[in-house]
């Protein structure tokens, strides 16, 4: 069953298994990945959505808000979005990207675009400090270092 507003036709789709039926209670939300794109998802009115994970105001990770008023609530600074659709509420332009969500017998999945393999700031900050001899970290500071993760496995299979 597809619950997302995207158009199924979109044939250049990738698709990720990012939870179990009945992992995420009615009513909740959270973060998973498909594939290297962090989703939040959600699960409301008995449907499961997906939209970006990043609030385009602060970047806030909106899978560790909470859903209010029929609303996904970003966790920094309470900006809301459908958590099906990614739209504001009435009255308000700024929205979130949605993904496109499969309730399968064996889970739920979520379809990305096959260019999902993006270079993010993560990769700049990590290709900078291999240029500059760089060799070791032994952590960072920060929200998520998720990401940070992800540009050195890059790096490292690139022989880095």
């Amino acid at each position: 069953m597809v619950i997302s507003k995207m158009a199924k036709e979109d044939t250049n789709l990738e698709w990720y298994k990012v939870a179990e039926k009945k992992e995420l209670p009615e009513g909740r939300v959270t973060t998973v990945a498909a594939g290297v794109i962090p989703v939040c998802l959600s699960h409301f009115e008995g449907q499961y959505g997906a939209i970006s994970n990043r609030c385009p105001h602060q970047g806030g990770p909106l899978g560790e808000g909470h859903i209010e008023g029929g609303y996904v609530r970003c966790p920094w600074h309470g900006y809301e979005y459908h958590p099906i659709t990614g739209a504001p509420p009435p009255g308000f332009s700024d929205s979130v990207k949605p993904f496109e969500v499969d309730n399968r017998e064996d889970g739920i999945y979520v379809g990305v675009p096959a260019e999902a393999e993006v270079h993010t700031i993560a990769d700049e900050m990590i290709e900078t400090m291999v240029e500059w001899g760089v060799d070791t970290v032994f952590g960072m500071v920060g929200h998520s270092n998720l990401g940070v993760a992800d540009a050195m496995r890059k790096m490292e299979a690139q022989g880095k």
